[in-house]
């Protein structure tokens, strides 16, 4: 196994740039199912309403990816983030506008449109900046930004949106959002590309979803992201409704989950470098499980172990995804790097979008607030996780056969 080097300084400050966008990104994501049962109350919306909103977003994002995923190796890496990523701006404006259930449905979408390639492009961007030998470690401090948005971000949200309005919460990933991209515009170089022949976008679209191989992370990161969703959708309103937490909590368990996130992302990103991808996800894996399976049975109810199961469950997803992420990227070739990754975010975004709408139609709100079949909805993340574990597994004996391959070949 090829020995990881040390970052230079310019490839730090790309690893900063990225950081702070996507920080930004996770917390409009993350603040949405964390504000449920704030908005369930205030706009009056029912459980489906509220899944549709999750959705949109998510459906939206993966419709948008699709489309753009023939075009994103032929423009330069870094227009084509700043210009997703404005438009993502333009979303969260008009999210923090909203006055009612349509017009945050529609800003949700716009959002989802230009936000949900944001993701795909920065690992682009990884990618061609980084051997494979450093991207478990730089995806696992570029996983900061979620940690960092679940620290400092979620909690700082929070606290806005009970003292002031949710509104004036989408406000504050506005204002931070201007920073990011003026930070990026400073610190990251423009990428040229590889290759000045193109073909037509639809054809490198076509070509990209024809290789059985690339359907294996796809399918992969599908199962991922929709046992993920499924679980956040509705665990704040399940937190305050049948366990008894006040609005006042949440910010202390998001805290944690995200102290836990800042901790281990990092570790995990050089475990994976060292010792393999694979094992890492493995143990992420066993031990999500177990703890997701504990935790949505309803049956521990105390502040503390609550705490405890959140930032176990978050131990074990920061290592499955920091895993799973860094070995996604050694899939594709060069030449379809940007192609592959927009699609395999677009996959994620529609099997969200899916999972949100599926959880606001399986979980019930009784007449006295509680949420119905919660357990059921951990069985079925619990077998996802498992599912997605064994396409996983099939991932990194490819990565380690054309590893194999391309040194007999040298």
């Amino acid at each position: 196994m090829d020995k990881p080097g040390k970052f230079s300084t310019y490839q730090k400050l790309v690893i900063l740039g990225l950081s702070c966008l996507l920080f930004t990104v996770v917390l409009d994501y993350m603040l949405l199912p964390a504000l449920s049962g704030t908005l369930l109350a205030e706009l009056q919306l029912s459980t489906e309403q509220f899944g549709l909103i999750s959705s949109a977003y998510a459906l939206s994002a993966g419709i948008s990816a699709l489309l753009a995923s023939g075009f994103a190796d032929r423009f330069e890496r870094k227009s084509f983030l700043l210009v997703f990523y404005t438009g993502f701006l333009a979303g969260i404006l008009l999210c923090a506008i909203s006055p009612s259930f349509p017009f945050l449905l529609a800003a949700r979408i716009l959002t989802g449109a230009f936000g949900g390639m944001m993701a795909s492009i920065c690992f682009a961007i990884v990618a061609d900046l980084f051997p494979v030998s450093q991207r478990g470690r730089v995806t696992g401090w570029i996983q900061m930004a979620f940690a960092a948005s679940l620290v400092i971000g979620l909690p700082l949200s929070l606290f806005i949106a009970s003292s002031f309005s949710w509104q004036m919460a989408y406000g504050l990933i506005l204002s931070l959002g201007i920073l990011a991209l003026l930070m990026v515009l400073v610190l990251i170089r423009p990428l040229k590309n590889s290759s000045t022949s193109f073909s037509p976008p639809w054809e490198h679209l076509i070509s990209n979803l024809k290789k059985p191989s690339y359907w294996t992370v796809y399918s992969a990161n599908m199962l991922i992201v929709g046992g993920d969703v499924i679980f956040m959708t509705f665990n704040a309103a399940f937190l305050t409704n049948n366990l008894g937490l006040a609005d006042s909590q949440l910010p202390y368990v998001y805290g944690a989950v995200g102290l836990t996130s800042l901790l281990a992302a990092p570790i995990f990103g050089k475990l994976a470098d060292r010792f393999g991808k694979w094992p890492v996800f493995a143990f992420g894996t066993l031990l999500s499980t177990g703890a997701v399976l504990v935790y949505t049975a309803g049956v521990i109810q105390a502040f503390e172990w609550i705490i405890l199961m959140h930032a176990g469950l978050y131990l074990g997803i920061n290592a499955r995804m920091v895993s799973a992420t860094a070995l996604a990227t050694a899939v594709p070739k060069k030449s379809d790097r940007g192609a592959f990754l927009a699609i395999d975010s677009s996959i994620q975004q529609l099997a969200g979008g899916l999972a949100a709408a599926v959880a606001g139609f399986v979980i019930f709100q009784a007449a006295d607030g509680n949420l119905l079949y919660y357990p059921q909805i951990g069985w079925l993340i619990a077998i996802l996780m498992l599912l997605s574990a064994g396409l996983v597994l099939l991932v990194s004996n490819q990565v380690k056969a054309d590893i194999r391959s391309k040194k007999i070949k040298s």
